[in-house]
């Protein structure tokens, strides 16, 4: 088993548990050696995982920033460490394997026939019509939210209307309102410039997106069962 593998995983479940996430202070040499481990990694995979190595090499230098972490680098990361971790144990040459159902359905045939721009649009539309259709069911005869607003309300860090965990602790206050900013992250990044303007996007890229609108809508899923609503 991969050594620098096994370091990171448990170094990013640990920080995302932590009570203070994502906000947690790191000494400058945990900031180093996180940052060594994942460019080591990279080394390591690059010739049986080049996708993954390519992706710890361009985020290691955007993981940390002067408060903590990046919210929406660490859900990244994170994602794709646990996909190697997983594989680590139980090896599967597939990467859909790893790509949530709903994503699949709407995007899998375009990045298949080469239009990856498009894939990546229809993930995080199905990211926020799925968030639409649950603010409608909960509060029905008002105006839905969309895009962002969308995110900022149901996944809110006051009053949401999924929780993904007890928000009676701190870390759950933290884990509730991480998400919520990598949701809305994703909605002010990655889909609005996708969705309004003519962008060519490489194939890496692509499933780059593709795996973090993944991990979203699998957080999503996890949010609704703790939060017991139907959709």
């Amino acid at each position: 088993m991969n050594e620098h593998l096994n370091f990171l995983y448990n170094w990013f479940t640990k920080t995302d548990s932590h009570p203070q996430f994502p906000n947690q202070q790191f000494p400058p040499a945990t900031v180093l050696t996180v940052k060594q481990e994942l460019n080591q990694l990279s080394q390591d995979i690059c010739q049986t995982d080049s996708f993954y190595s390519k992706e710890f090499l361009r985020l290691k230098d955007r993981l940390f920033n002067p408060c903590g972490v990046t919210p929406a680098v660490f859900g990244m990361v994170y994602g794709y460490i646990t996909s190697l971790y997983v594989n680590q144990k139980q090896p599967s040459n597939n990467i859909w394997n790893y790509i949530h159902p709903r994503i699949q359905e709407v995007s899998k045939g375009q990045y298949l026939a080469g239009f990856y721009a498009d894939a990546t649009e229809n993930a995080f539309k199905e990211i926020n019509a799925r968030t639409k259709r649950i603010y409608a069911n909960a509060c029905p005869n008002t105006p839905i939210p969309d895009g962002a607003a969308a995110m900022t309300r149901v996944y809110s860090s006051n009053n949401p209307i999924v929780e993904f965990c007890d928000r009676h602790t701190e870390s759950g206050q933290n884990t509730q309102l991480g998400f919520m900013k990598m949701a809305e992250g994703a909605m002010i990044a990655l889909r609005n410039p996708v969705a309004h303007e003519n962008l060519n996007m490489s194939q890496d890229d692509a499933m780059r997106q593709l795996m973090f609108a993944s991990m979203i809508m699998y957080k999503i899923d996890e949010g609704v069962s703790h939060s017991g609503i139907s959709e």
